[in-house]
């Protein structure tokens, strides 16, 4: 079987993590981004496409004429997800980005075959055309297309409705978009377990307190606050994972004691890579998860706090190593059984089976 991921960019490390499994498991898998990461993730195949949001001048146009996803975190209303339907002008600017691009997306098609694929994934819901011209003729050879939705791309975008209308399958790590659409189906983040280390908490000197803050919803002002607090009593150093490459930001999260994944769940629920890639680490992770949210989790080794008890919650952690340590084995444990490749990859298969794609 061959399958292929179609990325605007390579984000979090998953699209290598599932070409590995794929060809593991004996199948063919590669995937096509349309520029390069900027927190240096590999490619495959990269396309290098005009136009795209890496470029500083497509960002200031694009506040000029809309908004970033981030500053409009979510235009869910009423409980239903966004339709992608833009003004006039910018709809005017997709569709001459799309027809400056056509030629190298084309070539790109030709020379690697992406006709010949099984499977089509359209991470984030979107093909290399707004028009989603070869998703659609993909799919008009009667194979089977995927989107999959990481957060911004629902609740500020919305669904891309040239493509939702031949999305086959639904996949999120979002347990908020999944409770808010239920043709999605939820599916946990692919972490390759073999490249994290475990270390059993035990802190020598200060308590170093990790935070990643690519996304500003995350509450990070209030980790700061906190910080700032606890220093008047604590011997604590706060580490900030901002603006770093990927193995940059890994660095600096081995080096942590504790970390805060998120406070104010106002970009998604819970948690996210970073607190699973702590979890992997031996990391104690401190987190928000909201109340919707925990029937549907179950059991899970994360240590609840939000804006206003922050503070005390890393307070009593610093107060109690011995617990820390016994969450620190169960936070690695957990990942390992949620969300390690091989069995994120067993979903997705078992998925591939229901819709009758699966070659025995």
């Amino acid at each position: 079987m061959k399958i292929l991921y179609v990325a605007p960019e390579h984000v979090s490390g998953t699209l290598s993590l599932f070409k590995r499994e794929h060809e593991r498991r004996g199948d063919t898998c590669r995937f096509v981004t349309f520029w390069h990461s900027q927190w240096d993730f590999p490619d495959d195949i990269c396309l290098n496409l005009h136009g795209m949001p890496n470029r500083a001048w497509v960002k200031s146009l694009r506040k000029a004429v809309a908004s970033e996803p981030h500053d409009v975190p979510s235009r869910v209303v009423n409980g239903m997800l966004p339709i992608w339907n833009p003004n006039p002008i910018i709809r005017a600017m997709f569709a001459l980005r799309d027809e400056r691009n056509w030629k190298l997306i084309w070539r790109a098609v030709q020379e690697y075959g992406l006709f010949d694929f099984d499977i089509l994934h359209l991470d984030g819901g979107a093909d290399f055309t707004r028009d989603a011209r070869f998703a659609r003729a993909f799919k008009q050879s009667g194979k089977g297309v995927i989107s999959y939705f990481h957060g911004s791309d629902l609740r500020a975008r919305g669904y891309i409705p040239e493509v939702d209308a031949i999305t086959d399958l639904r996949l999120t790590p979002e347990w908020d978009l999944a409770a808010l659409d239920a043709r999605l189906h939820y599916s946990y983040l692919p972490v390759a377990l073999d490249s994290f280390e475990y270390r059993q908490y035990n802190p020598s000197g200060k308590i170093r307190v990790g935070h990643a803050a690519r996304n500003p919803l995350k509450g990070t002002v209030h980790v700061l606050e906190a910080i700032v607090q606890l220093k008047t009593t604590n011997d604590v150093e706060f580490v900030l994972i901002k603006d770093m490459s990927y193995s940059e930001a890994l660095t600096a999260k081995r080096s942590c004691d504790l970390f805060v994944d998120q406070l104010t769940n106002e970009g998604g629920w819970g948690y996210g890579m970073s607190g699973v890639e702590a979890l992997a680490m031996g990391i104690p992770v401190i987190t928000n998860i909201p109340s919707e949210m925990r029937p549907l989790i179950g059991g899970h080794p994360f240590i609840q706090a939000d804006p206003t008890t922050i503070a005390n919650v890393l307070q009593s952690c610093i107060n109690s190593p011995e617990l820390m340590r016994s969450v620190s084995e169960s936070g690695r444990n957990w990942a390992v059984e949620r969300h390690s490749v091989e069995r994120v990859t067993d979903s997705l298969y078992a998925h591939y089976k229901k819709m009758g794609w699966l070659k025995s």
